[in-house]
């Protein structure tokens, strides 16, 4: 049996609480019972840290962090079956002059997990650049990717990469955060330096590809080695008494 899909298509600043609720209500009159919502808004604002304002804050927040508050206060009492959030990987390893947006896309991780608790369906995917669509697809942050590409052993995620793992982090009981990120492991850890301990099964011998996400084989997992090791590792790496209950960041 073939299923027909209904696609509706309005304008609308997500930033903006009456503009979402206008939308909403658009959905719900002409279209079936609402039964998820895909947050997928961004903006950028880059700047080093000393340059960075109020406003450019506001502005990258807006439409992230404010626009998923504003689709989950919309949809309170719709009861969701999915609330899937774009986040980006700039919240796990924060982004040269992307205070505001790393802080922004963390707000969806937060957000995420917070529905988790109270029992709410919600996932937030924290995307690494994709090849094809996106922000980093296209002008000067295309090009910004393409440098760091050749330096970090970070690279593009292909649509077909993303589509599948997009597949598996949208499963029901799932984490309520999970990175999507192509890796080149050997160049980003460095064959010649050697990696750390607790990540020494990612550096293979030869060159090798994946897309990390909470389905795919390669996640990173300290499961086994004692706290101890850990902290020992940590501080050599901060250069510093590191306490056992900071967050790895």
């Amino acid at each position: 049996q073939k299923t027909c899909a209904v696609v509706l298509t309005r304008v609308c600043d997500v930033g903006e609480a009456g503009h979402a609720r206008r939308l909403l209500a658009i959905v719900q009159r002409e279209l079936a019972p609402l039964r998820g919502v895909w947050h997928a808004a961004g903006l950028l604002s880059d700047a080093l840290l000393s340059n960075q304002s109020a406003a450019s804050a506001r502005h990258v927040y807006a439409p992230k962090a404010g626009g998923a508050c504003v689709l989950e206060r919309a949809t309170g009492m719709v009861g969701l079956g999915a609330l899937t959030l774009f986040s980006s990987v700039a919240a796990l390893l924060g982004g040269a002059g992307q205070a505001n947006y790393s802080a922004a896309n963390a707000h969806l991780d937060g957000a995420s997990a917070c529905r988790r608790v109270r029992g709410q369906a919600g996932v937030s995917v924290q995307w690494g650049s994709w090849s094809a669509v996106g922000m980093a697809s296209r002008g000067v942050a295309s090009e910004r990717m393409r440098v760091a590409e050749a330096q970090s052993g970070f690279a593009r995620i292909e649509p077909a990469q993303g589509l599948s793992a997009l597949r598996s982090v949208v499963l029901p009981h799932g984490p309520p955060v999970v990175a999507a990120m192509t890796i080149e492991w050997s160049r980003l850890l460095g064959e010649a330096r050697g990696a750390p301990a607790f990540l020494s099964h990612f550096a293979p011998s030869r060159t090798s590809a994946c897309v990390v996400s909470a389905a795919a084989p390669c996640s990173v997992s300290a499961a086994g080695m004692p706290l101890e090791r850990v902290l020992q590792l940590v501080q050599r790496a901060a250069g510093g008494a590191v306490d056992a209950d900071a967050p790895l960041m």
